[in-house]
């Protein structure tokens, strides 16, 4: 077997990871070369890490448990660690996976054909459009909660389930509202708490579904709508309105329920449960307490009423320009969960 000269660190695992001196040791004492996924091709998917970045002299370091597997399985080297056997180039048995082979423009191409569920058209119409109106700094958000939720899980999938606690209140300076994201794991790893939360300012509040909308908003762009969601509420009459639009994604009056529906209709398994008690209610309860009584930049103030007519207006057609969601977004890609 040739010697290592190059190892290529997975964008989940950082220059600061102290996965690097163990492989540097394991490896032996030729000169390696180490390049950063995230500096030199951030964004990059994992089928062009596989074709593009390695070849007989290098080596993969991920957390990616799938992608170490596929790698293993294309007879190039790759190193994952994991609790229970720690730095390993073994493939992992109790991980499966699905390599077809195929390039990304060939895929590209299936989809174009119509292979690809309309679901998934659908969440990436939503998810371009929607990052078309955010700030950079905001864009940058999401990319960094969505390495974060890579790195906890090593591969999405390890996730079992999404639930997102959602809260709002009406005050003097207009609508108050948000959630608070639980992610539920397979393979013994442990859930991820909070894996994410946003909160907002709508000053002309009309619609009370204005925080679900928000918070279906960002599931899909930390693309985890292909996850069974639950959407626990603390306000009743919303919880009303989300689980008559699960029935019947197409019967919302106004702006916001029409998006709604369709977050609702594009993500996988979504139910409405109320929220009256535990410690999920009582830290958003606290939470949501707290941004009504100070200023704070977790306090983002928007117009979201008018961004979601905008985002209903690009979407109209039948789910969207996929080509242009894909630009916008800048970057390539079973059970119920409950709070505990």
């Amino acid at each position: 077997m040739k010697a290592i000269s190059r190892v290529v660190v997975d964008e989940c695992l950082g220059q600061a990871s102290t996965l690097l001196e163990p492989l540097r040791r394991l490896l032996g004492s030729g000169p390696i070369e180490f390049l950063f996924v995230a500096v030199e091709h951030p964004g990059i998917s994992d089928i062009e890490i596989l074709e593009r970045l390695l070849n007989a002299r290098s080596a993969l370091l991920t957390k990616d448990r799938v992608l170490h597997n596929l790698a293993l399985g294309r007879s190039l080297r790759s190193f994952v660690y994991t609790p229970e056997s720690g730095l390993t180039d073994r493939r992992l048995d109790h991980v499966s996976t699905l390599d077809r082979h195929l390039p990304v423009r060939v895929a590209s191409s299936a989809a174009r054909d119509g292979d690809e569920p309309r679901s998934a058209i659908e969440a990436r119409a939503i998810t371009g459009c929607f990052a078309g109106l955010l700030s950079e700094r905001q864009l940058e958000q999401f990319r960094t909660k969505r390495r974060r939720i890579r790195a906890h899980f090593g591969s999405s999938g390890n996730i079992a389930a999404v639930a997102m606690t959602i809260a709002q209140r009406r005050t003097a300076r207009g609508m108050v509202g948000g959630y608070m994201m639980k992610v539920d794991a397979h393979h013994g790893i442990k859930g991820l708490f909070p894996a994410s939360e946003g909160w907002f300012l709508e000053r002309n509040a009309a619609d009370g579904l204005l925080a679900t909308c928000w918070a279906l908003l960002h599931l899909f762009q930390l693309r985890l709508q292909s996850h069974p969601v639950t959407l626990y509420h603390l306000d009743g009459a919303a919880l009303a309105q989300c689980i008559a639009l699960i029935a019947e994604p197409g019967s919302g009056a106004s702006a916001v329920e029409r998006m709604t529906g369709r977050l609702l209709a594009a993500a996988a398994e979504p139910r409405g449960v109320t929220c009256v008690k535990g410690r999920f209610f009582d830290r958003t309860s606290a939470k949501l307490s707290q941004l009504t009584k100070f200023d704070t930049n977790e306090l983002v103030s928007t117009d979201l009423q008018a961004m979601v007519a905008a985002l209903t207006d690009s979407t109209d057609e039948p789910y969207g320009d996929a080509k242009r969601a894909s630009a916008a977004e800048g970057e390539p890609g079973r059970r119920t969960a409950t709070p505990s």
